[in-house]
Parts: structure tokens; C-alpha cells; sequence
């Protein structure tokens, strides 16, 4: 088994047992339960495929001197960091989920300021 669930009864109150990323996305009208039933027949592929071919249109399908290969790792660490927090009720649980110790899990938190996403609930 890859997440253990031992810790769903824990009574620790932590900032992110409250956080979740999409309710923020919902509010914000980025959005949408059509959206969101929309997205899951799309494969991550083609959902980063749509994104580079949409983020390009203004650009004339150019992505000249930007490093998008290199840049990549880092886009999705973020997102399974964001995804983490917002899918566990504390950074125990999304240390577990990542496979990372708490100090490495605060790093990428500071990195990618998702403390500011958090407290925006």
C-alpha cells in the first residue's frame, strides 16, 4: 500500500487540514463543476499539451529561450506538493504521500509559497 491511513484520526490541528486548492480554484471562478467533469477523460498529456498550445497562441507558437524542458520538474513538484496538502489533514500525512521527511516538505513550502495558498481559505 503506498498511503497508509493510520492517520485520519489524529486530533493535531494543522494549518492544512482545512486547505483545499480547488475549493480556492472554484472560488475564484478559474473554475468550474463542468470544468472539472470535462477534465477527467483528458490524460496529463494532453492536459499540459492544451496549456503549452494555449500560453504559445500569443507567442505564434513560439517558446524561443524559455526552458521549458528544464523548467518542467519543477512545475510538477509544485503541483504534487499543492495536491498533497490539499488531499491529507496534516503535513504528517503528506510527508507519508510524498515520501519526503517534514523538514524537506517545509523546504518545498517556502520554495513555491504555498503558505500564501493556505492561508487564503
Amino acid at each position: 500500500m503506498l498511503f497508509d491511513n493510520s492517520f485520519r484520526g489524529s486530533k493535531r490541528k494543522t494549518k492544512n487540514q482545512d486547505f483545499d486548492y480547488k475549493k480556492i480554484l472554484l472560488e475564484e471562478k478559474k473554475i468550474n463543476k463542468d470544468f472539472l467533469n470535462r477534465i477527467k477523460i483528458l490524460s496529463i498529456e494532453e492536459i499540459l499539451y492544451l496549456k503549452l498550445d494555449s500560453i504559445t497562441a500569443s507567442l505564434n507558437g513560439k517558446l524561443f529561450g524559455f526552458p521549458i524542458m528544464k523548467m518542467l520538474p519543477e512545475i510538477c513538484h509544485e503541483a504534487f506538493v499543492t495536491y498533497a496538502l490539499s488531499a491529507t489533514k496534516n503535513k504528517t500525512e503528506a510527508c507519508v504521500m510524498l515520501g519526503m521527511t517534514k523538514q524537506q516538505l517545509n523546504n518545498l513550502i517556502k520554495k513555491y509559497k504555498l503558505n500564501q495558498k493556505e492561508e487564503n481559505l
